[in-house]
C-alpha cells in the first residue's frame, strides 16, 4: 500500500500509520494495533520513540530488514512514517550439529520445515528449530539441546541465511530397566513401560512412564532417567526411582441435616497390597437411615494399560420411609481409561435382600449388569470452578425370588462449573433417570427412583418428592428428574458462602410431567479446609404445601455436588 495514512480507529485518529511501500495486510494490522498503545491519555502509555522502536522490531521480526520508521506531531497527534522495504526470504537453510552426524542433520532439517524463498520471519525460524529439536530427541537423541542460532541477511538480494545448530549427545537405544526399590513387583513396572529393549529411544515415551508411574496411588514421586552412555555401545539403561506414599490412609467424614438425620463414615486404605500398586479400601457409614460395611479390591492395568478391576462386596441395612433392607452383595467392576476426559466401565453383580414395604416381606436374588461412560474435565474433585462432569449408565437387571422381573434402568447426569471473578463460581447440575421393562411394583423397592432431601431437592423431605400410596408413604417411581443451580462466594480467608435453588420430582410413569416440579430455595456457609469445605445450608420449600416442614438444614463436607 503506497503513500496510505490509516487512523487506528476513529476514536483514536491521532494515532496513524503513514506507509510508503507493499506491507503484508497481517502486519499492517499489528503494526496498526502497536501504534494504538501511543494514546497519550495514561500516565503509564508509552513514548512515541519507545513505540517507534518497537514497530521496527516489529518490521524487522517480520523479514522487513531494510524497514525504517520515522514520527511526526502534526495537530491531530503522532503520526508514524514507515517504510518496510523489501520483505526478505529464505535462502539456505544449515543445520549443524555435534558430534558431527549427517542422520541427526537429516531428521532435523526434514521437521524444521523452514523453506527457501519463504519469508524469513523469526517466528518461524524459532518455531523450526523446536521442531528439530524435537525431532533428534523423539529418533534416538533424548539429550539433545538448542545452541546459539544465526541469522545472517544479504541487503542486495533481500535473502537471509539460517543456521541453527544442536548438540545431539549419544545416538541411544533402550537397554533393561533397573528398580531401585523392592516395594514393587519388577514385571509390573517393567511392563508399564512399554519399552522394549533395543529401540530408538524417545524422550516422550520416557515422559509418558514417569506419568504412568507418579499416577500410581502407592507412588509418591517417581523418576525415570537414561544411564550414561557405555561408548560405543548405543543401549542405555533406564534407571528408575520410586518414593512410597504412605502405605495406610485413614479418612473420615460426617454429615447432618433435618431430613435425613446424621451420622458418620470412615474408610481405610492399604495401598500396594501385593507389590502391583493394588490397593485394599475398607468402609463403614452408620447413618441414621443406613449402616453399611464395604470392601474394595483395586487392581490397575489389569491386562493392559490404563485398565482397572475392582472386586466389591458389601452389606448393609437401610431403613427409609419407603422401605426396609437387608443386603448382601458383591460386584465385579472393569473400568478402562480411553482419554484423559473419558473412561468407560462394565459391571456384573448381585444382590440378596430381605426388603420389607407396607408391613409385607420379599426375599431377592438381583442379579444385575452394566455398562457406563463418565467424562470428566473438572479442575478438582472436592471443591471444582471450571470444567464439566457428565455420566450415563445403563444397567439391567433381573430379579428371583418373591419378587420375579426383568428390567432396564438407565440414568444421566451432567454437572457444570464456570468462574464468574475472582470469588464467584457457578456451578448446575441435572439428573435424570429412567426404567423400563417392569411396572413398580414389580420391581425391588430399593431399585426405584427417589426424590427429595440433602442429596437431591433441598428444602423437602427424604424422598418426599416421590410417589406415594394411599397412607401418604414414598413407593419409588418408573423415572426421576433433578436440577440445581448454586452461585458460590469465597472471600479472602477461608469463609465463603453460596444460594441455590434446586428442583426435581420423581414419577411413576416413564414420561415425566414437568409441571409438577417442586422447588427449594436456600443459602449457606462455607469453611474452606485444605482438603473440602465445610458445608452449612439451611433450604425452604417454595410454594409449602399441607404440613412440610418451612425449613430444613444440611451440615457436611465437600460442595452439596
Amino acid at each position: 500500500m503506497a503513500g496510505a495514512l490509516i487512523a487506528a480507529s476513529p476514536a483514536l485518529a491521532r494515532q496513524s500509520l503513514e506507509i510508503e511501500g507493499e506491507l503484508a495486510p497481517e502486519v499492517e494490522q499489528q503494526l496498526l494495533s502497536l501504534a494504538q498503545s501511543a494514546e497519550p491519555s495514561t500516565d503509564d502509555a508509552p513514548s512515541t520513540r519507545t513505540i517507534s522502536r518497537r514497530l521496527l522490531a516489529l518490521l524487522r521480526s517480520e523479514g522487513y530488514y531494510g524497514a525504517s520508521v520515522g514520527t511526526g506531531r502534526p495537530a491531530a497527534g503522532p503520526v508514524f512514517y514507515i517504510a518496510p522495504g523489501s520483505r526478505f526470504a529464505i535462502g539456505d537453510v544449515q543445520i549443524e550439529t555435534a558430534p558431527n552426524s549427517p542422520a541427526a542433520e537429516a531428521v532435523a532439517h526434514s521437521a524444521a520445515e523452514l523453506k527457501t524463498g519463504a519469508p524469513l520471519r523469526a517466528e518461524a525460524v524459532i518455531t523450526g528449530e523446536a521442531r528439530a529439536h524435537a525431532a533428534l530427541q523423539e529418533n534416538g537423541w533424548p539429550d539433545a539441546a538448542v545452541q546459539e542460532r544465526h541469522v545472517s541477511v544479504d541487503h542486495n538480494t533481500a535473502l537471509g541465511t539460517v543456521t541453527l545448530r544442536l548438540e545431539t549427545g549419544s545416538f541411544s537405544r533402550y537397554g533393561d530397566i533397573g528398580i531401585e526399590e523392592d516395594q514393587w513387583r519388577a514385571d509390573f513396572i517393567r511392563r508399564l513401560a512399554q519399552l522394549k529393549r533395543g529401540e530408538i529411544v524417545q524422550l516422550s515415551a520416557l515422559q509418558n512412564y514417569q506419568a504412568r508411574l507418579t499416577a500410581l496411588d502407592g507412588v509418591a514421586r517417581a523418576s525415570v532417567a537414561l544411564a550414561d552412555p557405555a561408548s560405543p555401545a548405543e543401549e542405555r539403561d533406564v534407571l528408575v526411582a520410586l518414593t512410597a506414599s504412605p502405605r495406610n490412609v485413614v479418612e473420615a467424614g460426617f454429615g447432618l441435616s433435618t431430613s435425613e438425620g446424621g451420622g458418620v463414615g470412615a474408610t481405610w486404605t492399604r495401598r500396594n497390597l501385593f507389590g502391583g500398586d493394588e490397593s485394599l479400601r475398607l468402609s463403614a457409614k452408620l447413618l441414621t437411615l443406613e449402616q453399611a460395611i464395604e470392601s474394595r479390591l483395586s487392581a490397575p492395568h489389569w491386562r493392559r494399560l490404563d485398565q482397572t478391576l475392582t472386586l466389591i462386596a458389601r452389606a448393609g441395612h437401610e431403613e427409609t420411609d419407603a422401605f426396609d433392607q437387608q443386603e448382601i452383595g458383591a460386584e465385579i467392576d472393569i473400568t478402562r481409561r480411553l482419554s484423559p476426559a473419558w473412561r468407560g466401565s462394565v459391571q456384573l453383580g448381585f444382590d440378596i435382600s430381605r426388603l420389607r414395604t407396607n408391613g409385607e416381606e420379599a426375599d431377592t436374588v438381583l442379579l444385575f449388569t452394566g455398562v457406563s461412560a463418565v467424562y470428566d474435565r473438572r479442575d478438582s474433585a472436592t471443591d471444582p470452578t471450571e470444567g464439566a462432569r457428565a455420566a450415563f449408565q445403563i444397567n439391567p437387571a433381573l430379579a428371583f425370588g418373591d419378587i420375579q422381573s426383568g428390567y432396564v434402568l438407565g440414568e444421566t447426569s451432567l454437572r457444570a462449573y464456570r468462574r464468574l471473578g475472582d470469588r464467584v463460581v457457578a456451578a448446575g447440575r441435572v439428573r435424570v433417570g429412567g426404567l423400563v421393562g417392569a411396572s413398580v411394583d414389580a420391581v425391588p423397592a430399593d431399585e426405584r427412583f427417589y426424590a427429595g432431601g440433602g442429596g437431591s431437592v433441598r428444602g423437602f423431605e427424604y424422598q418426599s418428592l416421590s410417589p406415594t400410596d394411599a397412607d401418604g408413604r414414598p413407593t419409588g417411581g418408573r423415572s426421576v428428574v433433578e436440577a440445581s443451580v448454586e452461585l458460590r462466594w469465597r472471600g479472602p480467608g477461608r469463609w465463603g458462602a453460596a444460594v441455590f435453588a434446586d428442583a426435581g420430582l420423581a414419577s411413576s410413569d416413564v414420561r415425566l410431567d414437568l409441571s409438577e416440579l417442586r422447588v427449594g430455595v436456600g443459602a449457606g456457609l462455607r469453611y474452606h479446609f485444605a482438603f473440602a469445605p465445610l458445608r452449612l445450608d439451611i433450604a425452604a420449600p417454595v410454594d409449602r404445601r399441607g404440613d412440610e416442614a418451612s425449613l430444613h438444614v444440611y451440615v457436611g463436607l465437600g460442595q452439596a455436588f
